[in-house]
């Protein structure tokens, strides 16, 4: 049997500090790039689902993540925190991956040329500079601010 403590009464309730983090501070930091990979996420960008006149297809996208940058908690409660990005990849109009934008005006060229990559087979082990920007979200019905950590290029 577990033993039970006595349970406080409202005046002996004292403030305990929560953990928590502040992302902002690695606005303008340099991390590695630890991963990448070629994923689909969904799109209202891309041609509709053939018979469909609501649905489009998914949109190939290159998602580029950094280093961890911090974490919180331990064992299963650990939440690790890094920069991401989506880059658009190139697909036709039945949703097959072609390859990436040769365009000096994508997001993907910028940023390949701001961490001197030529192919993206070399962003791995490249610097980047962390961006953290806010983004207002509902959640459970009441609107917050959250801090992300993206690429600055």
């Amino acid at each position: 049997m577990i033993p039970v403590e006595k349970v406080m009464s409202l005046s002996e309730l004292k403030p305990i500090k929560s953990e928590g983090l502040d992302l902002k501070q690695f606005h303008n930091k340099q991390v590695k790039i630890e991963r990448v990979s070629i994923i689909q996420v969904p799109s209202t960008f891309t041609p509709l689902v053939i018979g469909s006149v609501t649905e489009h297809l998914p949109q190939w996208v290159l998602k580029v993540e950094s280093e961890v940058v911090a974490s919180i908690g331990e064992g299963e409660e650990k939440i690790e925190f890094r920069a991401s990005e989506l880059l658009n990849l190139v697909q036709d109009d039945n949703g097959v991956l072609k390859g990436y934008p040769d365009n000096d005006k994508s997001n993907f060229t910028k940023f390949m040329k701001d961490i001197g990559a030529t192919n993206p087979s070399e962003i791995v082990g490249k610097t980047a500079t962390v961006k953290a920007y806010d983004k207002k979200q509902v959640v459970d019905s009441k609107e917050q601010i959250r801090t992300y950590l993206k690429f600055k290029f």
